[in-house]
């Protein structure tokens, strides 16, 4: 289940590709993409990367910002890497790669039209709706197209420097030359702004007009395993209900965490100090089982992105899969990790463990009512499954294949026999699988893993995706489907 709390998470990384009113698009910048050495104090400098929804939240606040504040500049740099090659990259593929030359390209040749360019380009979200906007700001898409082929790398060189010398690695906006480190909210920065501007240049309040007083944050902790960076999303969604908060980071294995927090059960994680403030802002997550409230602390588990269970203890050699039986990520994951361990390409000595995702009830008969996201078909093989890795191990990865050939087949039976198994037996032990099945789902729940597929390796690392998995040393050869790395099926 997922909370209002969650839900603004995702609104503030929208992207570009959202309708968004034109006037908020208005943007004014003029001049060539070269990086200055010195930024005037209220100088703003935003780089963009050109479907990032975050970078754009940014982009909208700080030209909000700049037409209220006339004396303030805002400059916009499309960011891209470099590999080792030497050659361009973006981090959200070809198409990002692509759009970031036109917005250089645009900025050098057209620079008095740019505005119009992006504003129209973010109503125009088609593959193609670069043309729209191209025509809309006054330029031929046609010659814009023959330039980019020409000149967009050269373009791009000039803006890769200007984000070299800034030391910007990610979307990120820059205030006289600084990386601006608060979260994205309007007025904070508007006051960042007009407080840097001359004496003579900065915008008064309204007449009569008297601040209130800001209470004080709850104190704020994010406890990090080594590596892991803070979510900003998360920490924006935090400062939306506490304006300024801002988390101490503690890291796990490093002196402090433990101590504070002794029954912390996952890193990473965001703990406020349950103050009947917090309290009362979060009673709707808290309600929901968002937050859980221990020892005087409300604890949100960060899973989205892996992770350590902190107070699991370790099964060093062991991969758990946990997965929906007809969820088509789940099963491509199966096909994979299976067809790799027969071909010999995870690592010497690995257990693969099945476990499943879903809910369990007993019921006023002293039996089970299960749900599953795909039905009924679908907690009935999981059950199937568990008995057969339980009675006839040996024969489970074949099994599986076989059934995964069609998962929707309600023929079961066929890929038992295919399987060497005789379906009388495994129907007569269904039973049993469904005993099995209700322990792995409260087993399942207690970990608070809901995403088809998920590992925990080693009993205490939590992986997400499949495509996450191949990134771990010594599971790199695993065969990746053509379904996206990062998709899953929820429950």
């Amino acid at each position: 289940m997922r909370s209002v709390f969650l839900k603004k998470i995702r609104i503030s990384l929208k992207i570009l590709t959202r309708c968004v009113p034109a006037a908020i698009l208005a943007l004014s910048l003029s001049g060539t993409l070269a990086a200055q050495k010195t930024a005037p104090p209220a100088q703003l400098a935003l780089y963009l990367e050109p479907l990032d929804g975050q970078g754009w939240q940014w982009f909208f606040l700080a030209d909000t910002v700049r037409r209220r504040l006339a004396a303030a500049g805002l400059k916009v740099y499309p960011l891209v890497q470099k590999g080792s090659d030497g050659k361009f990259t973006a981090r959200r593929g070809e198409a990002e790669l692509e759009e970031a030359q036109r917005m250089a390209l645009v900025s050098l040749k057209y620079p008095d039209r740019l505005a119009n360019y992006l504003a129209a380009r973010s109503l125009s979200p088609a593959a193609d709706g670069w043309r729209d906007a191209a025509l809309f700001a006054g330029i031929n898409p046609d010659a814009l197209e023959k330039q980019a082929a020409e000149e967009g790398l050269k373009a791009l060189e000039e803006a890769y420097r200007a984000a070299s010398a800034a030391g910007a690695a990610e979307s990120s906006l820059y205030l006289g030359g600084r990386r601006y480190e608060k979260t994205p909210r309007l007025m904070p920065l508007y006051e960042a702004v007009n407080a840097a501007l001359p004496a003579g240049a900065r915008v008064p309040p309204p007449p009569g007009y008297t601040p209130r007083p800001k209470p004080a944050p709850p104190g704020f902790w994010a406890a990090l395993s080594s590596g892991t960076a803070l979510n900003a999303g998360l920490v924006a969604a935090f400062d939306r209900y506490f304006e300024g908060i801002k988390p101490e980071v503690l890291y796990y294995g490093a002196a402090g965490l433990a101590e504070k927090f002794p029954d912390l059960k996952f890193v990473p994680s965001y703990i406020l100090a349950a103050t009947p403030a917090a309290k009362s802002a979060l009673a709707k997550e808290l309600q929901a089982g968002v937050f859980s409230e221990r020892n005087g602390y409300l604890v949100y588990e960060d899973r989205g992105r892996g992770g350590i269970y902190t107070a699991r203890p370790e099964k060093k050699g062991t991969l758990e899969l946990f997965v929906m039986s007809q969820c088509p990520f789940g099963v491509a994951a199966e096909n994979s990790l299976l067809q790799a361990e027969r071909d010999g390409l995870l690592p010497p000595g690995l257990k693969v463990e099945l476990r499943f995702i879903g809910e369990a009830v007993k019921n006023d008969k002293n039996g089970w009512d299960f749900s599953s996201l795909h039905g009924q078909p679908e907690w009935e093989e999981n059950a199937r499954q568990l008995y057969i890795a339980a009675k006839f191990p040996a024969r489970l990865s074949a099994y599986i294949l076989e059934r995964n050939k069609d998962i929707k087949d309600g023929d079961w039976k066929k890929a038992a026999e295919a399987a060497g198994l005789s379906s009388a037996a495994v129907e007569a032990g269904m039973e049993e699988g469904k005993r099995l099945l209700a322990a792995d789902f409260a087993a399942t729940s207690e970990l608070g893993i809901s995403s088809s597929p998920s590992f925990i390796l080693d009993g205490n690392r939590l992986v997400m995706g499949l495509g996450e998995l191949a990134k771990v040393p010594g599971f790199e050869k695993i065969p990746l489907s053509p379904q996206p790395s990062g998709a899953a099926c929820n429950k």
